[in-house]
């Protein structure tokens, strides 16, 4: 299929037409100075169509006509990878989310740790990050777009990693005694990235058993690196320590993108 312009529609019927939002038709309109038949293509959760230009509506937005489903095979099974990572500053932060968007990225859970220096406050850095992941979404022929929630504490995190669930009393003569928990992994594996960490990255993602559960987990620290506190924390909650095999000490963006790309890497080899 010939290069497409891309536009994305959080919800697109199977026929008939779609209105793009604002922002998207300023895009086609305005930006691009698509005209009225052009053909484009529209995604959302992991679909894409092919749709055409229809009109422009009186309030200004670009009305699509739906063509047909666009069907993508995909090379290799890939996990559904989330990342949880201490905010970076200014600049350096949103080029962590455009490029671990264009990589696939399924999940980014911005965390704010003991050494966090950037806490921002209310949605509009939010906001401005879901915008960066639908255009590093449109640009690179992602189908799906990086999904950013709001910023945690690291004690949080805790529930990102396991569940706790209750299994009854533990005295069936006392219907007072307390209940027996039981801790449930969220993830076929959960990392936290640790520079003196035994065993490498490769080496750990080897050894995991193949599952029916495709889903990793993996945590980057701060400037600083995490506390040994909540290090200590991670591991306890069931998070497995590794380390890159890389002479170097990298900073949150760096570390992040380089170990979203070698568990890609790893876990392709491991589905061939």
């Amino acid at each position: 299929m010939k290069h497409l312009k891309r536009f994305f529609c959080p919800n697109i019927p199977p026929t008939g037409k779609i209105v793009l939002d604002a922002e998207q038709s300023n895009h086609l309109k305005n930006t691009l100075r698509l005209e009225i038949t052009s053909e484009v293509e529209i995604f959302s959760n992991n679909k894409s169509y092919l749709a055409k230009v229809a009109s422009i509506n009186n309030s200004g937005l670009v009305e699509l006509t739906i063509i047909s489903r666009q069907d993508k095979e995909l090379p290799l099974i890939l996990p559904e990878i989330t990342l949880a990572c201490a905010i970076a500053k200014g600049s350096r932060m949103d080029w962590l989310i455009e490029k671990t968007a264009e990589l696939g990225l399924a999940k980014l859970i911005p965390l704010i740790t003991e050494r966090t220096i950037v806490r921002p406050e209310g949605l509009h850095k939010i906001d401005r990050w879901r915008k960066l992941a639908i255009a590093a979404a449109k640009q690179c022929g992602q189908d799906s777009i990086l999904d950013i929630t709001s910023p945690i504490t690291f004690n949080n995190l805790k529930d990102t990693i396991i569940t706790n669930s209750s299994t009854g009393t533990v005295s069936h003569s006392d219907p007072y005694s307390a209940k027996a928990e039981r801790s449930t992994k969220n993830h076929a594996v959960s990392l936290i990235a640790l520079p003196n960490a035994e065993r490498y990255l490769p080496e750990v993602l080897k050894s995991q058993p193949k599952t029916g559960n495709q889903k990793i987990l993996y945590l980057i620290g701060p400037e600083g690196d995490f506390t040994p506190a909540e290090a200590d924390k991670a591991v306890e909650w069931g998070a497995q320590p590794v380390r890159l095999p890389l002479n170097a000490v990298l900073r949150v963006e760096t570390a992040a993108i380089a170990m979203l790309a070698m568990i890609f890497y790893e876990t392709g080899k491991m589905n061939r």
